[in-house]
This record gives structure tokens, sequence and C-alpha cells, in this order.
């Protein structure tokens, strides 16, 4: 008999938990209680926010003459005229190496036969041809550069087709060069005839041979 009443006072408790929480309104979403306890306001008044205000730019004021490092800095002295401060050194002259004679060798006369080393050089560039004779045993002749000339021309045979010099890159510009040899050098004829894009290619390829 005590077990019954037992369940039936649970029954009746638990049915009034139940139609109490459905009495209760249903909270709004903005209810801060909801998400966790209420925390209580403190007790001293909030603090108001200060109002800002611009510091005012400092105003420049115009150095102090009389300090040190403001004070302009004097002229300097002008030097006294005289050497070597007073006049201007004129530059050293640059010696000048004379150049190969011109013309047939005023000491004596040209070696001919089997020695001989004598070319005829012909330089046509834009409808004009210059002709310059050269000897090289001994050196003379019109060519400006003879020795250089004669240099070259040793080790070739006395052939401008048998100089070997290093490569030098030249423009792409077509503006023809024709140049020629002929003569005798050791006693064998020279023949050499060629036409070259433009004069750096000439001097690339023959050196001082036809600098005129």
């Amino acid at each position: 008999m005590r077990c019954i009443l037992g369940l039936a006072t649970a029954g009746l408790v638990l049915l009034g938990g139940t139609a109490a929480a459905d009495a209760q309104p249903p909270r709004h979403p903005s209810d801060l209680s909801a998400a966790g306890p209420v925390v209580d306001p403190p007790p001293w008044p909030p603090r108001p926010e200060p109002a800002f205000t611009p510091r005012p730019r400092p105003t420049l004021e115009p150095p102090d003459p009389d300090l040190p490092w403001v004070r302009p800095i004097p002229p300097r002295p002008t030097l006294p005229p005289g050497p070597p401060w007073g006049k201007p050194i004129p530059p050293r002259p640059i010696p000048i190496p004379p150049r190969p004679p011109i013309g047939d060798p005023p000491w004596g006369p040209t070696i001919d036969g089997p020695r001989a080393k004598r070319l005829t050089l012909t330089v046509s560039w834009q409808g004009r041809v210059r002709t310059i004779r050269l000897g090289c045993n001994p050196v003379y002749g019109t060519h400006p550069y003879a020795a250089q000339a004669c240099a070259l021309l040793g080790r070739a045979q006395g052939n401008p087709a048998y100089i070997r010099l290093p490569w030098v890159g030249c423009p792409r510009q077509y503006d023809p060069v024709t140049v020629s040899a002929t003569g005798t050098w050791n006693g064998r004829p020279v023949r050499y005839r060629r036409t070259f894009t433009n004069q750096c290619e000439v001097r690339a390829a023959t050196g001082a041979v036809f600098s005129t």
C-alpha cells in the first residue's frame, strides 16, 4: 500500500513540474540572461572619456646669431699670385712619333731582284680611287703607316689574303670598299683584289695595309 502511494506522489510531482515549465513565457533572443549568469554592474560610476584637444604647434624662432654654429663662415683668403697657383700650368706636350718617310728613300736605291718587296695598293670607295706605293726592303713609299703594313705583309708573304688578325665585330652597314694590291714580294708576283662591305671590315681583315 505504501509503495502505491509513493508512486502516485512522484507522478503528481512530475506532472506539476512539467506544467510549470510550459506555463513560463518564451525567452527573447535578446535576453542576455539566457546566455549565462547575469553580472551585476560595477559599484563605481562610469568614467567619462576625455575630449581630444589638438596640441598647438610650437612657433619657430630665428636662431641666435651669437651661437657659434649659426655664424656665417668667413670667406677663404685668396692666394697671392705666383707659381704654382697663380699662373696656369701649361699641359705637357705629347710626343708624336715620326712618320715614315714619304717618297723614294733618300739613302740609296731600292733593292731589286729576288729580294724586292714592292706593292702598289689601291683603295676605291664612294667613287674615289687612291693609289699608294709601298716598299718594305727598306721601308719607303707614300703609305702613311708603312712600317705597320710591312710588318703584317712580312708574316703573310706579301699577300693580304694571308693576313690573320683577331676577330673584330663590325656594324652591318653596306658601304662597299674595293681594295687591290699588285707588285712583287721576294721575286714572286702578288695579285690581290677584294670588295668589302664597309671600311670596318677592311681594317678587321687587313689591318693597316689599306689604311689611307
